[in-house]
Protein backbone atom coordinates (compact mmCIF):
# COMPACT_ATOMS: atom_id res chain seq x y z
CA UNK A 1 0.00 0.00 0.00
CA UNK A 2 1.14 3.49 -0.73
CA UNK A 3 0.80 6.89 0.82
CA UNK A 4 -1.98 8.85 0.04
CA UNK A 5 0.40 12.11 -0.18
CA UNK A 6 3.62 11.22 -2.21
CA UNK A 7 2.96 7.50 -3.32
CA UNK A 8 5.64 6.24 -1.33
CA UNK A 9 5.43 2.58 0.29
CA UNK A 10 3.35 3.51 3.86
CA UNK A 11 4.18 2.80 7.11
CA UNK A 12 0.58 2.56 8.79
CA UNK A 13 -3.11 3.57 8.38
CA UNK A 14 -5.10 6.43 9.78
CA UNK A 15 -6.93 5.64 12.39
CA UNK A 16 -9.78 7.67 11.50
CA UNK A 17 -10.59 7.13 7.74
CA UNK A 18 -8.27 4.05 7.07
CA UNK A 19 -5.80 6.00 4.44
CA UNK A 20 -2.36 4.68 4.21
CA UNK A 21 0.35 7.07 5.22
CA UNK A 22 4.40 7.04 5.19
CA UNK A 23 6.44 8.19 8.04
CA UNK A 24 6.78 12.05 6.78
CA UNK A 25 3.43 12.32 5.92
CA UNK A 26 2.08 11.09 9.42
CA UNK A 27 0.36 12.91 12.34
CA UNK A 28 -1.00 12.27 15.28
CA UNK A 29 -4.39 13.16 17.40
CA UNK A 30 -6.03 12.07 20.25
CA UNK A 31 -8.29 8.70 19.24
CA UNK A 32 -11.38 7.45 21.52
CA UNK A 33 -10.71 3.21 21.63
CA UNK A 34 -13.88 2.42 23.73
CA UNK A 35 -16.92 4.25 24.98
CA UNK A 36 -18.48 2.02 28.09
CA UNK A 37 -20.46 2.56 31.40
CA UNK A 38 -18.56 1.53 34.75
CA UNK A 39 -19.99 -0.49 37.50
CA UNK A 40 -21.99 2.77 38.92
CA UNK A 41 -23.42 3.85 35.65
CA UNK A 42 -21.02 6.85 34.22
CA UNK A 43 -19.68 6.53 30.83
CA UNK A 44 -16.01 6.17 30.64
CA UNK A 45 -13.78 6.61 27.66
CA UNK A 46 -10.53 4.71 27.01
CA UNK A 47 -8.11 6.83 24.91
CA UNK A 48 -5.06 7.19 23.21
CA UNK A 49 -2.81 10.64 22.65
CA UNK A 50 -0.43 9.52 19.66
CA UNK A 51 -2.83 7.74 17.21
CA UNK A 52 -1.99 8.03 13.49
CA UNK A 53 -3.27 10.55 11.52
CA UNK A 54 -3.77 11.09 7.95
CA UNK A 55 -3.92 14.67 8.18
CA UNK A 56 -6.31 15.02 5.55
CA UNK A 57 -9.46 13.80 7.03
CA UNK A 58 -11.50 15.86 9.68
CA UNK A 59 -12.45 14.04 12.44
CA UNK A 60 -15.46 16.16 14.44
CA UNK A 61 -14.44 18.30 16.94
CA UNK A 62 -17.49 18.27 19.10
CA UNK A 63 -18.83 15.09 20.21
CA UNK A 64 -21.95 13.84 18.48
CA UNK A 65 -24.55 12.39 21.11
CA UNK A 66 -25.53 8.64 20.97
CA UNK A 67 -28.78 8.21 21.97
CA UNK A 68 -28.53 5.12 22.33
CA UNK A 69 -26.41 4.62 25.61
CA UNK A 70 -29.02 6.95 27.47
CA UNK A 71 -31.40 3.31 27.33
Amino acid sequence: MNCWHCDRPAHGVCQFCGRAVCKSHAQTMPHVVAVYRSKAGNPMVIATDNALHCGVCHPKDDPIQLDSLDE
